[in-house]
């Protein structure tokens, strides 16, 4: 068996790295946040953001505010990110003892494969993550059009802004897209050029002035079995609205200002999955800056899966809370009495379906947390830290003693997870 050099194994290592980085699109479209210590792969990290309190502003005529009933309280509040992802790729011994220079790094396909491929499978993670995040869904509710208009786009921006985005966002849309938006799109280079070269393009142009990539790494979202209109109905003899202090400490990652509600009309074991979006009658969204009722019903999304017990379902975590008071309000109710008891649902896709949602997403929407892996006890190994993202490749070189296998590994600690409030920096899309 060829020796491997100290330097030779440090310069795929550095090559690998370099290709991978180079490569990844999603580095741009997240926010990256590494933890300082190191991650065993056995022994996931869990740490606790906290969210600031927010409080109530009052006017008054020729006096102060009487508070003798007290002050407002201060009320802080908290998101879970967890970080217990271990992404990998390996690859063949007679392939890396060929690599002997920095020219054969560059010319070695089984290198640049691997580290393409590793590339490409996280940008999907990520994209599809973010894609999922949102509790906002604007286009045609059958959740698979494609983006064809300057109105289509329009819609998601203003709905951002309408949920107080005022930073940039970035759109991530598919390649039918760029088909049927034709010559909206604007490019900053030639399109031949977009596709060439050894890197993949990240945000190379854009649509309705917003920094747009297209990309086939969006994933599907297959919505569950149940009915998605004309059939689900609030079971609510009782309020579900909640108080912020009630939803502010999140219990696991995800459910910052999460609450539960309960549905039926449905028949059988129907399901509710993850990431689906719908609406109530009569409950629409309400802004808190400005202290007013929205035009459009407030939407909430699926947190969790869910199987219904003859056609009910018990305790469906939705985002965001139903909050009816308050700094942090979040729905006004028109309904007769202010009810939420028997009021008509409606989903996003129909029953099954696998929608297809492009999305606009501010950077701060997705937190991926990563971490140094903790050095292997056995084989040779190293770790590389990137320079555009702060994440580390490590390299482990192994063999097997009784078979005489030679073993090469490239690992990295990392996992997507929603910032408080971030799925409000979100907006999925479709065409009308």
């Amino acid at each position: 068996m060829p020796t491997v050099t100290v330097d030779q194994a440090k310069l795929v290592l550095n090559s690998f790295a370099a290709i991978f980085q180079n490569n990844l699109v999603s580095k741009d479209l997240v926010t990256w946040r590494k933890f300082d210590g190191e991650m065993n792969d056995r022994n996931g990290l869990t740490v606790v953001e906290q969210v600031s309190p927010d409080y109530t502003t009052t006017f008054t005529t020729n006096a102060v505010n009487d508070l003798s009933a007290g002050t407002q309280d201060t009320t802080f509040g908290s998101e879970q990110y967890k970080l217990t992802q271990v992404i990998g790729s390996s690859m063949g011994w007679s392939d890396f003892v060929k690599i002997r220079d920095i020219g054969n790094a560059r010319e070695s396909q089984a290198l640049r494969k691997a580290a393409l491929r590793l590339a490409t499978d996280i940008d999907a993670y990520i994209i599809g993550f973010a894609a999922k995040a949102s509790n906002n869904w604007v286009g045609n509710t059958n959740g698979t059009n494609a983006v064809s208009a300057f109105s289509d786009m329009a819609s998601a921006v203003t709905r951002l802004k309408k949920e107080g985005v005022e930073d940039e966002v970035r759109a991530v849309l598919a390649y039918d897209d760029w088909q049927a938006l034709g010559n909206t799109i604007v490019t900053n280079a030639p399109l031949n050029e977009m596709a060439e070269g050894t890197y993949r393009s990240g945000f190379a142009g854009n649509v309705a002035g917003i920094p747009t990539i297209f990309t086939q790494q969006l994933q599907p979202l297959t919505v569950g079995t149940r009915v998605a209109s004309g059939t689900t109905l609030t079971n609510q003899p009782t309020s579900p609205a909640v108080t912020y202090a009630s939803v502010a400490i999140s219990g696991a990652p995800g459910q910052y200002k999460t609450s539960t509600i309960n549905l039926d009309g449905q028949t059988g074991s129907v399901t509710l999955k993850d990431g689906e979006v719908f609406t109530i009658a009569g409950i629409y969204a309400y802004d808190s800056r400005a202290k007013k009722q929205l035009e459009h019903l407030q939407q909430f999304r699926v947190i969790g899966d869910y199987t219904a017990s003859t056609g009910a379902f018990s305790n469906v975590r939705i985002f965001p809370a139903i909050i009816t008071s308050g700094v942090y309000q979040t729905v006004v109710n028109t309904n007769a009495g202010g009810t939420f008891d028997n009021l008509a649902v409606t989903h996003i896709g129909a029953a099954g379906t696998a929608t297809m949602p492009r999305f606009l997403a501010n950077k701060d929407a997705v937190v991926v947390n990563t971490a140094d892996l903790i050095m292997p006890a056995t084989g040779t190994a190293s770790r590389k830290a990137l320079t555009k993202v702060p994440l580390s490749v490590r390299m482990w070189q192994d063999s097997v003693f009784a078979t005489g296998e030679h073993r090469i590994r490239f690992d990295e600690a990392l996992e997507a997870n929603v910032a408080a409030d971030g799925r409000t920096r979100v907006c999925r899309l479709n065409g009308a």
